[in-house]
């Protein structure tokens, strides 16, 4: 056996499966926009919408409590909503799904609401959530399936529950009333902080009518259909082996509230369907505990990737590089995407970049 195999072989025990040998063609930044409007800037952006029948892009910033509305080629045409409680006003919105008359709805978090806009961005009416949190959603069959916890937004943790389970996915009404949960028994956890960890997932339906949903700390794809069938799940290869949750720290400070750390890697926080009919996942190229662990100033930012995934095959076809710190992203059209990425000065910049 030569040298050149056998770390060959020890890196495959390292790491796992090996990486698919797709060419690394590197992107090209079509146009990137950091400030926009009136001399304004992203805040805290979490979500982005594409309407490719519109040619719009939604980029909800949860920051500055609205949404920002831009052309294909990164022209700002307005923004929505405005920090409160009233009709139309938001706090802390962490997601989008479009809707079938053209316009999109909005996980108004903090403010325990969904609200729907139309086509030209005016109000249409608020679906009051109560026995749930909304971050993110998806639209479909007259429903909105969602879930708690979703790329910035914080989790959702069920304190004082016996359960050691609680669900990927709430499925609603169209008065917000909880009709289904879509759960999966593969994780039992008592402590209630790593079991919102382990079951936290973002949302991607498929053309076809089927919810693929990557966790964000585990190296795992769940299916379901519309109708709340598992339809099983799958794993990637990756450039490291995700650390599991654990519990590092719990205390009870003044007043009643609970804080808690936990040990994880990031894997996978957001996921999108493009025009090709694929599944893009923005994926972690390193283990954040690992990264965490050197000093300051060698971190550098969390390197990113994004895998295209076959939905029939349920396997990886190519991988796209991108920049790092991505936090929100989505794909505007066949050999396009856009993302908001935050560079080391943290300025934050909305990209269109082609593959």
């Amino acid at each position: 056996m030569t040298r050149r195999s056998v770390l060959t072989g020890l890196l495959a025990l390292l790491l796992g499966p090996a990486l698919p040998l797709f060419a690394a063609v590197p992107t090209q930044v079509l146009w990137s926009v950091s400030s926009f409007g009136d001399n304004d800037y992203f805040v805290k952006p979490s979500d982005i919408e594409v309407d490719r029948g519109r040619s719009l892009l939604y980029v909800a910033d949860a920051g500055s409590c609205r949404i920002l509305v831009f052309d294909a080629a990164g022209k700002f045409l307005r923004a929505v909503g405005r920090k409160g409680q009233g009709p139309g006003e938001l706090a802390t919105p962490t997601g989008l799904g479009l809707t079938a008359d053209g316009g999109f709805a909005v996980a108004d978090r903090d403010n325990n609401r969904i609200q729907l806009f139309g086509p030209d961005g005016v109000f249409v009416r608020s679906v009051t959530v109560k026995q749930t949190r909304v971050a993110d959603l998806v639209v479909a069959d007259g429903r909105y399936f969602t879930v708690p916890s979703h790329g910035v937004s914080t989790y959702s943790v069920v304190m004082g529950s016996e359960s050691d389970n609680q669900p990927l996915v709430v499925v609603l009404d169209e008065q917000g009333r909880t009709v289904q949960e879509l759960a999966v028994p593969d994780f039992p956890e008592k402590q209630p902080f790593v079991r919102a960890i382990k079951h936290r997932v973002s949302l991607a339906l498929s053309p076809d009518g089927r919810l693929f949903l990557p966790f964000y700390a585990m190296n795992l794809v769940r299916v379901f259909d519309l109708a709340g069938n598992d339809m099983g799940g799958f794993s990637r290869p990756l450039p490291f082996k995700p650390m599991s949750p654990v519990l590092i720290e719990e205390r009870s400070p003044e007043q009643g509230v609970v804080q808690m750390r936990a040990s994880l890697d990031i894997v996978s926080p957001a996921a999108a369907f493009g025009p090709d009919g694929r599944l893009y996942i923005l994926t972690a190229t390193e283990s954040l505990g690992e990264r965490l662990k050197k000093p300051e100033a060698e971190r550098g930012l969390a390197s990113m990737r994004v895998d295209v995934i076959d939905p029939g095959t349920r396997t990886a076809v190519r991988t796209i590089p991108c920049d790092p710190n991505i936090k929100a992203f989505g794909v505007l059209e066949a050999g396009r995407l856009v993302y908001v990425c935050e560079d080391a000065e943290g300025e934050l910049a909305l990209k269109c970049v082609r593959y």
